[in-house]
């Protein structure tokens, strides 16, 4: 059954995840049968659609149809798959620019990267399965519609991508406040491709992911301010690299 976007019910959701429909999220009744779980999440997991078990009450929020303790939320954009976006760039020769929001949270701050992704030229923005914002009706109006110009792609393991992309040999940067190395105008001059990386709204980017970085900057500010908003960080750094 479907209602504005929703599939409810064991079945349909089931035959959802089996087709080629791109799917926002799917939730599922904490103390739903286990067989049935680990089958939904086996299919989820084959196409890296996000899955979350929720008390009963959340679904009854979502839609107050006879669910079955199931609901499939469709996405409002289609997912462009990775490796084949990449290798695509690469053939048609055009060095590719890409932002990577890893476990960036809120939708209004999705948003409002994706809007300077398509102000400063990103070809391509990830997202990761798992603790990333949901890019849903919310996150699009956030963006101003830039989300349904940016091609998105969404995948299970961000580790594993950055492995992928530095196969590539496509250069990794993000900023950190540690950082001894100031952005300066001529930073990332020469640089014809790259993979920006943004991390978390309250812990940034991990040390363990850090540490795969080629080059880690410092937004040079007063004192006074610790740090900047996640999405605002990002419009700085886009433009930097725009404008080298």
């Amino acid at each position: 059954m479907s209602k504005e976007g929703i599939i409810i019910g064991y079945h349909a959701v089931e035959e959802l995840l089996q087709s080629r429909v791109t799917i926002g999220k799917v939730y599922i009744n904490a103390k739903a049968d286990k067989q049935k779980i680990g089958a939904l999440r086996l299919l989820a997991k084959e196409s890296d659609t996000p899955f979350q078990m929720v008390p009963i009450e959340k679904l009854n929020r979502i839609t107050r149809a006879n669910h079955q303790g199931v609901i499939a939320v469709i996405s409002p954009i289609d997912f462009v798959p990775l490796e084949e976006t990449i290798t695509r760039m690469f053939e048609e020769g055009k060095p590719p620019k890409i932002l990577i929001a890893d476990g960036v949270q809120d939708i209004r701050n999705i948003g409002a990267i994706a809007r300077s992704c398509v102000a400063f030229g990103v070809d391509l923005m990830i997202v990761g399965v798992k603790a990333n914002a949901e890019i849903g009706e919310g996150a699009i109006k956030s963006s101003a519609g830039a989300l349904l110009k940016l091609p998105v792609a969404r995948v299970s393991s961000l580790s594993n991508t950055l492995d992928y992309l530095k196969s590539w040999g496509l250069k990794q940067i993000a900023a950190s406040e540690k950082s001894e190395s100031f952005l300066e105008l001529t930073s990332f001059t020469g640089l014809d491709s790259w993979v920006l990386w943004m991390g978390n709204e309250d812990k940034g980017l991990s040390r363990e992911r850090l540490a795969e970085m080629d080059a880690i900057v410092r937004i040079k500010m007063q004192e006074s301010v610790d740090s900047l908003n996640v999405s605002v960080a990002a419009g700085i750094l886009l433009h930097a690299l725009y404008s080298k």
